[in-house]
């Protein structure tokens, strides 16, 4: 690519990492697996925060959520922070963004100067809810068409940073939402379970884990299990139907050869895993776990893995870095870029680590701040001296807390103080937030 390049972000919500077909063959996505073919897959992509909204802080500003004040659903993103957008903005690009924001300030302070736009021509539901305008399905048709419009009507005066952003697969109105005509294709008896449904008793873990377990929409078997697998895998390829459109629409243009794509999403869901519905106060891999898929032309078309452990926090800086942007110093979360330098650069170390946290959901207020290394995952829930910790290696699906066992005492004291010391330099929880009280059964702020 000789000039500066157009970036598109593709963001989606709730989508576990392993939800694409080339990955597990009981989800059909066969644009996201074309895609995934010529891009650099992230195995360990971890987002800082398993909740919709601090997680696209960290997105927007490169930083964790504690950083800017946006530690739950209801604290709104500051307008005087430097963002994606402004820097993108700054740098020649025009910038667009279609769909899901949920960072209650105005998308337009933000550097973002489209945000909206026409969809007559390009409006497809494609068996979503054309009727029910607060399904996700139909929004989700809208931003896609806006997107589709933008693109099909770029002028190419400046290089365009667009942001499309999915509200699937996360549930709306309900648990999920059944997309009738990809239900044949899904059988609710082949179904998965997840192990830890079966495995994870929750003896060794918080109070809070066991209480939900037993209330509330935690009260499910396995047909309930099956009912949501079912319906999340036919949002997923109702979204892999849009994202065929998106891609077809680019490569009409003449669009395709200088367009760097990014696909990920702000957290995942639990699907059943250990006796837990949804997402909530826990610090589990369903949740963390996120896919990230990066297409640059001429560079990623024979695809790769990155084994790395990487953070959220490094996403914008790596489309800034990509671009030729510099990227701020308070952009902690730096770029990516250097990691598909060479093969051995992808390859995980023992040296890698990220850093996790959460405030407050509709579960209660158990905040939490952690770090995971390949072989360790430690939670440290500050507001009650509660601990957590997994063996990844000998537990991968976490299903015993280790944070007790004698033997373990020197490796958890030293996560502690790490994980102390990080919180303690990147200022805690003294950032105030930009309050949006009422956002949610829950959000008291």
């Amino acid at each position: 690519m000789m000039k500066k390049p157009n970036v598109l972000w593709i963001m989606t919500d709730q989508q576990r990492s392993e939800a694409m077909g080339c990955l597990d063959p009981s989800y059909k996505s066969p644009n996201l697996d074309e895609l995934a073919s010529r891009s650099i897959r992230f195995d360990k992509h971890i987002t800082t925060a398993a909740q919709c909204t601090p997680a696209r802080a960290t997105w927007m500003t490169g930083r964790y959520p504690h950083q800017v004040g946006v530690n739950q659903i209801g604290h709104g993103l500051s307008t005087e922070l430097p963002t994606v957008g402004k820097e993108f903005q700054k740098h020649g690009y025009e910038t667009a963004y279609f769909g899901k924001w949920h960072l209650f300030t105005p998308v337009e302070e933000h550097g973002f100067e489209i945000t909206e736009g026409p969809t007559n021509g390009y409006l497809d539901f494609g068996g979503g809810q054309a009727e029910n305008v607060r399904a996700w399905s139909h929004q989700d048709a809208i931003a896609t068409a806006q997107a589709l419009h933008y693109l099909d009507h770029y002028s190419g005066d400046k290089p365009f940073f667009t942001i499309l952003s999915w509200n699937m697969p996360h549930p709306g109105g309900g648990p999920f939402e059944l997309i009738e005509q990809f239900a044949g294709e899904h059988p609710l008896e082949k179904m998965p379970v997840p192990r830890s449904f079966y495995e994870d008793d929750l003896s060794t873990k918080p109070e809070h884990q066991r209480m939900r377990a037993t209330s509330e929409e935690s009260e499910m078997d396995e047909e309930i299990i099956r009912q949501d697998a079912q319906k999340y895998r036919t949002m997923i390829q109702q979204m892999d139907w849009h994202l065929g459109r998106v891609l077809k629409m680019l490569k009409h243009r003449g669009l395709a050869e200088n367009t760097v794509i990014l696909y990920t999403s702000d957290h995942g869901d639990l699907q059943g895993a250990h006796r837990l519905r949804l997402k909530g106060v826990v610090p589990y891999k369903e949740l963390y776990e996120v896919p990230l898929l990066l297409h640059i032309p001429g560079r990623t078309e024979q695809g790769g893995v990155v084994t790395r452990i990487t953070s959220s926090a490094a996403v914008p800086g790596t489309l800034l870095d990509i671009a030729g942007a510099p990227v701020p110093d308070c952009f902690e979360g730096g770029s990516l870029l250097p990691m598909i330098e060479s093969p051995d650069s992808m390859n995980a170390t023992e040296d890698d680590y990220v850093f996790i946290e959460h405030y407050k959901a509709y579960w209660g207020f158990h905040p939490f701040r952690g770090i995971q290394t390949h072989r360790w995952k430690y939670v440290y829930y500050y507001n009650e001296d509660v601990e957590e910790m997994y063996d990844l290696v000998n537990d991968p699906d976490e299903l015993r807390n280790a944070a007790y066992d004698q033997e373990n005492a020197e490796i958890k004291r030293k996560f502690r103080q790490q994980v102390d010391t990080w919180w303690e330099q990147t200022g805690a929880l003294r950032v105030q937030p930009v309050k949006f009280p009422g956002r949610g059964p829950w959000a008291e702020v």
